[in-house]
């Protein structure tokens, strides 16, 4: 209780310097450092109890006022910290319960990888519709969240929609925009896209759901998805002290899924085996007239040159697809190669080049059955006989592969339940993504389990004790 009335006290003295500041901010050093106290209190306060995974994280992350954002706490990224941005003028209406759960629902947002996630939803819908279902998707395991806050049950109110719980945000994305289409009258468009006649203050003084992210669009050139990825996965794994609640764990546990296979010494293995071909240098002298300084000598060239084939037929389900994402994101990250991804079913659906984590796209939405000589009849129109293909398969097609294979090194990758693929001479090695090993084709290819908090925040902060 004495901890609540000291917070309270300083939150209204805070809110009084704000409604003085009228059209314009006066951000004083004494404002600055009272401010910074109030967020030290409300850590201190999440520290206890079952809440002290997010005080963890939260000390590990810097702060910053910043006036201009659309809700009362934001969020950016660094190469090495998180970055959390406040705005007095809505921040300070809320109490302490309010704000820790403003945190939380920060801390939910980089635990589901919504930054990413969010960039690829608004290719397809609006930043309404996003930012909507981005927070009711987190919101539903967070309490004593503000009133301005998107929930499902307000939601549901709202577009006379029909939720499911403990969904994902392009779930929500998804029903909502089916909720909205429903919608009649002259004002519908106006509403569903969150505007208003009210002018555009200077400086934001409440929550719009529609503009709640923007701070996420404005910085996206500075986000590398994969060092937002890692540096998510150090973070929360640095908090492992505290308690998290069982809404995290899942997304924890994805963070931290590794491949199964070792892709660098399979690979390190292939490509000595493979005519990869030479590329030219000045550090080295030619050969055969080595006296003569003006040509270039060679070297070899070892970037591999590899394709990906992955069975999306009916018979492979969506985890599968996730554990074949890990493996290949695994070879983009380590492995200089060019890479070929090819999409496949009982016929070619895709097939487009990956030069990092970012290129790939989302799996197209088909059925149908699983036939492999497709891909092998590509190999052999395109004369790919110097690439390794690497087949990820649930292991059920045909029986016999109907065209010349002409690829050298070719490696099966069983994602299903089947212990064998349906092939009865298969070309090439084979492997199960189960952590058993296959003794077939002569198989050695070995399994890796591949094995300090951020002090800044805590640092800066001891300045305004």
């Amino acid at each position: 209780m004495e901890e609540n009335n000291k917070f309270e006290t300083l939150r209204k003295n805070l809110l009084k310097k704000v409604y003085s500041w009228r059209e314009e901010p006066i951000l004083k050093d004494e404002f600055i450092s009272d401010f910074y106290k109030l967020i030290e209190l409300c850590t201190f306060s999440l520290m206890k109890g079952e809440d002290n995974f997010f005080a963890l994280f939260t000390i590990q992350m810097k702060r910053k006022i910043d006036l201009n954002i659309a809700t009362a706490i934001g969020t950016t990224v660094s190469l090495s910290h998180f970055i959390l941005h406040f705005n007095p003028y809505i921040l300070l209406e809320c109490n302490l319960d309010e704000i820790k759960a403003l945190i939380k629902h920060e801390i939910y947002h980089i635990m589901f990888g919504h930054i990413k996630r969010g960039g690829e939803m608004r290719k397809k819908y609006s930043d309404f519709v996003v930012n909507t279902a981005l927070d009711i998707s987190i919101n539903q395991y967070i309490q004593n969240l503000p009133p301005w806050s998107a929930t499902i049950e307000n939601v549901k109110l709202s577009f006379d929609a029909d939720f499911e719980y403990e969904k994902n945000a392009e779930y929500y994305a998804e029903q909502l925009q089916k909720a909205m289409e429903k919608l009649k009258g002259e004002k519908g468009p106006e509403i569903l896209q969150g505007k208003n006649s009210e002018p555009y203050d200077k400086y934001e003084r409440k929550h719009e759901i529609s503009k709640a992210h923007d701070i996420w669009i404005q910085c996206k050139d500075d986000y590398n998805f994969e060092e937002l990825n890692e540096l998510t996965k150090k973070t929360a794994n640095n908090c492992n002290r505290g308690k998290m609640p069982s809404s995290l764990e899942k997304a924890l546990k994805a963070l931290n899924e590794k491949p199964e296979i070792s892709w660098a010494e399979y690979l390190k293995k292939v490509i000595g085996t493979l005519p990869v071909g030479y590329k030219k240098t000045i550090t080295r002298k030619d050969r055969r007239q080595p006296d003569r300084l003006e040509l270039r000598g060679k070297l070899s060239n070892h970037v591999a040159k590899i394709l990906v084939a992955i069975d999306i037929s009916g018979s492979v389900t969506d985890e599968e697809i996730k554990k074949i994402m890990i493996e290949i994101f695994s070879i983009v990250r380590n492995h200089p190669c060019e890479l070929t991804l090819m999409e496949c079913d009982n016929t070619i659906r895709r097939v487009y080049k990956v030069k990092s984590i970012k290129d790939i796209k989302p799996k197209i939405e088909t059925r149908g059955g699983t036939a492999f000589s497709p891909v092998f009849q590509y190999i052999y129109d395109k004369k790919l006989r110097n690439h390794l293909l690497i087949y990820f398969t649930d292991g059920m097609g045909e029986e016999e592969i109907k065209v010349k294979v002409i690829n050298r090194k070719t490696l099966w990758v069983l994602t299903g339940q089947e212990e064998n693929l349906s092939l009865t001479n298969p070309p090439g090695e084979i492997k199960k993504l189960s952590n058993k090993k296959i003794e077939k084709n002569d198989v050695k290819i070995a399994i890796e389990d591949m094995g300090e908090i951020i002090k800044d925040w805590a640092c800066a902060a001891n300045q305004y004790i």
